[in-house]
């Protein structure tokens, strides 16, 4: 979300926006840096934000970052409640006009903003954002989410207005391709752990001939479904790190019309298939391991909860899916 966020203010952002913010957005100093979250979803629509009723007022002032404007609403799913910025969609138009009537806006966590490293860290509600609760997840709890109400928020202009969803899509399709590696690295990762495992687990000798044990990795039915796994894994590599190729092209400016096409077809569709196939690939491996694996201290329990997520935010996966199965 924090790379999105500086994307799209790379392109739609202020001067003062691509000056103050956005290093501070790509650093990778931490006492520097920023972090970004992205809210969107609320209770009517959940993924259809032609819902949204949070609306954005025109605060009749200009800060030194851009128009401003106060949000008043509540988003019921908002991630990375512990950063500095987010990005977030509200209504500047009327609920007839749907997704057709948002606008972007950034929306400070905390004021005064930005605020130099030296200086103190402002109260949590200093910009009347206020936390209703935490939401208890499955899996990534490293990220908080939370329910939060805005109520006469500070957020700032970004684009052209009413054409939120357009504006904010950048942030849409990176979060989609980290989304694709968090999958892939998850398997990776499973993956390791079974291949490990057959390194060193043995077992009974049952091909008459010889007597004693043998390591499972010289057991040809485990080897088969470990290269069942290993085989997904370099398919799903090779389509995202694809897709990663067409979108470096495109930000650069030198991907022709069919490239860019492309990218747009393949980027929810990489996410979901990323998302789908890597879970039951864990899955696999995890079942290597016999009953080791579902233990808790195998690491495969918090990697498939922490993967399942990518199935069900953003619900690519109901539109796109059945193109590749």
């Amino acid at each position: 979300m924090t790379d999105g966020s500086a994307r799209v203010i790379e392109l739609l952002g202020s001067k003062e926006m691509k000056e103050k913010v956005l290093p501070r957005l790509i650093s990778r100093d931490p006492t520097f840096a920023f972090t970004s979250g992205q809210w969107m979803t609320e209770r009517p629509g959940g993924s259809d934000v032609s819902q949204t009723e949070t609306v954005a007022t025109p605060a009749g002032r200009t800060n030194a970052l851009g128009q401003t404007y106060t949000l008043d609403g509540f988003k019921w799913f908002s991630s990375a409640t512990d950063s500095h910025m987010s990005v977030a969609l509200a209504r500047t138009g009327s609920i007839k006009d749907g997704a057709r009537g948002l606008s972007l806006f950034l929306v400070p966590l905390r004021l005064p903003f930005p605020r130099t490293p030296s200086d103190p860290l402002p109260p949590s509600p200093s910009n009347n954002i206020f936390i209703h609760r935490l939401k208890n997840k499955i899996g990534t709890h490293a990220l908080p989410t939370a329910e939060l109400s805005l109520e006469a928020t500070e957020a700032y202009l970004l684009g052209t207005l009413n054409q939120g969803v357009k504006n904010i899509s950048p942030v849409l399709n990176i979060t989609r391709l980290w989304s694709s590696i968090a999958s892939v690295g998850g398997l990776r990762k499973c993956l390791a752990i079974a291949t490990a495992y057959a390194g060193v687990r043995a077992i009974n000798d049952s091909t008459g001939t010889g007597t004693g044990t043998r390591l499972l990795r010289d057991a040809p039915l485990h080897v088969s479904q470990l290269a069942g796994v290993n085989l997904l894994y370099r398919a799903l590599v090779h389509l995202t790190f694809g897709v990663i190729r067409l979108m470096g092209k495109s930000e650069c400016g030198i991907a022709d019309e069919a490239e860019v096409r492309r990218l747009r077809m393949l980027t929810p569709a990489v996410k979901a298939f990323a998302a789908e196939k890597a879970c039951a690939g864990m899955e696999d491996a995890m079942a290597a391991l016999g009953g080791a694996g579902y233990m808790e201290e195998s690491g495969f329990g918090r990697s498939i909860r922490d993967s399942l997520v990518e199935k069900y935010v953003d619900l690519a996966w109901v539109c796109v899916l059945p193109m590749w199965c």
